[in-house]
């Protein structure tokens, strides 16, 4: 098969290995300039079903490969009596390579994890597909911005009911039992089987182990005396892998609302001089999927310092290099009286639109072309209509102006808080702009001397923790002069 040239242009360089479904191999595109390498499997069921599976095995390829996350699926054809699905090839390290006994992950390193493959599964449930076969093997952190990525769908349940008269457990696969809970083993998966795998991977990164001890009676996996976490991420963990499916998590979107709660517990409400975000932001956490647009921030290499111009508003100057070679500069508008610090690799522009009170918008480094939406902060300074308003009740008709103007509006979180050294209100939440775009933010806004100072982090809801660590180090930044 080496050399083997399909459907005229897809070059056959080396086998990948053989599982259930077929043969992989990696491949070539001779008609590219590029020359890029694709993943050619030859799907090869074996009776009378195969027709009927290829057309299903290609049917769910394409839809989950619409996830960045995801291999996407670019050619399905027949060739000489044989199928074929051609598939993006994910450039990096199966987590297995990764994941080795002795070897511990930190705090930080999971919680990244879990962001990414329950966000993951958010998407591919979203079409009532079980994957059940996720395993370490099944797992590739990609090279570019270390990333994890998900594949092996071969195994692939569709509880749509949508094909007939194929038997339940033809897409069924027992080859990592350390993965697979109970029901599962009994043909019966449910969409959290798939969360108890997540959460199986989780307990060996943290603990070193690759073989997790049961209790004997419970079922239970023993892990939590052997690990130094927080107690609430334990919890989360804890829950994701109860043995009975009717005492876990129900579905990934649960488990992304405590895994999000939790990242806001590691924001203190109070503190004297500044918002201080924890280190469950580290450089890890900062390259996170839910979903699905996927650059690794925080250990790429920032570009070369560029002075901005100076005008009679605002100046910007450059501040010593900090936080894995990421240049800060400072914008500084004297008219308005304020200061903040922005990562170089960010893009400004001064707005000072007198109506809206917006002074100024930084923009998130552009990941890729496809790029429609870039994450970014603004500062916007309103003057106070009521001169004897306070923070509290400005707080009230803030959150009532974000219940009217966002469609589905859901406040997240609403604390108290400080910025610029001055008391806060700090507000989490959800919902469809006037473009019926999906949006998250985190907004927090301050009173001094009849106006009020607001910083806006506007994000897409799966993008939301990617830039949040430089969002939060940029609103700790900022100073009234």
């Amino acid at each position: 098969m080496l050399g083997t040239i399909l459907h005229s242009h897809y070059k056959i360089c080396k086998s990948l290995g053989t599982g259930k479904s077929g043969i992989t191999y990696l491949a070539t595109d001779l008609d590219l300039i590029d020359d890029p390498f694709y993943v050619v499997k030859k799907v090869e069921y074996g009776d009378n079903s195969e027709v009927r599976l290829f057309e299903i095995y290609g049917l769910i390829a394409y839809r989950v490969g619409q996830h960045p996350q995801i291999p996407s699926l670019v050619a399905k054809f027949e060739e000489q009596g044989n199928r074929y699905l051609v598939r993006e090839y994910i450039e990096g390290e199966l987590l297995s390579q990764e994941l080795q006994t002795g070897s511990t992950w930190s705090q930080t390193q999971v919680f990244d994890f879990l962001m990414d493959l329950v966000g993951i599964l958010c998407f591919v449930h979203s079409f009532k597909y079980i994957h059940q076969d996720i395993n370490p093997h099944n797992i590739i952190r990609r090279n570019d911005d270390g990333r994890f990525n998900l594949i092996g769908f071969s195994s692939t349940k569709d509880l749509g009911n949508i094909w007939q008269n194929i038997p339940d457990d033809y897409f069924y696969n027992l080859n990592n039992s350390s993965y697979i809970p109970y029901e599962q083993s009994q043909n019966a998966s449910q969409f959290n089987s798939d969360i108890y795998a997540v959460g199986v991977i989780a307990i060996q990164a943290l603990t070193g182990k690759l073989q997790i001890d049961k209790d004997p009676s419970s079922y239970e996996l023993k892990w939590r005396d052997e690990v130094d976490i927080n107690d609430k991420l334990i919890e989360i963990i804890d829950r994701m892998v109860q043995p009975d499916y009717r005492n876990r998590y129900q579905s990934g979107l649960e488990v992304l609302e405590d895994l999000q709660s939790f990242a806001l517990t590691q924001i203190p409400v109070r503190r004297p001089h500044q918002i201080q975000l924890h280190l469950i932001f580290g450089t890890v956490a900062c390259t996170l999927l839910l979903g699905f647009s996927i650059v690794k921030l925080l250990s790429a290499s920032a570009n070369k310092p560029q002075l901005l111009p100076q005008t009679a508003m605002a100046t910007s100057t450059l501040s010593k290099k900090i936080d894995n070679g990421i240049s800060w500069q400072n914008y500084l508008d004297k008219a308005a009286g304020i200061t903040i610090k922005y990562a170089d690799n960010w893009d400004r522009k001064d707005i000072n639109n007198v109506v809206t009170g917006e002074n100024v918008i930084f923009t998130s480094p552009k990941q890729n072309y496809l790029d429609k939406y870039r994450e970014n902060i603004s500062i916007r300074i309103e003057n106070l209509t009521n001169s004897q308003a306070t923070l509290s009740s400005y707080t009230q008709s803030a959150i009532a102006e974000i219940n009217r103007y966002y469609q589905d509006a859901k406040i997240v979180e609403s604390s108290s808080s400080m910025l610029a050294k001055r008391a806060a209100n700090l507000v989490v939440y959800t919902g469809k702009d006037e473009n019926l775009l999906s949006i998250k933010n985190l907004e927090v806004w301050t009173i001094d001397h009849g106006k009020v100072y607001i910083l806006t982090y506007k994000a897409e809801p799966h993008q939301y923790y990617q830039f949040l660590e430089t969002a939060m180090k940029m609103i700790n930044s900022f100073e009234l002069n």
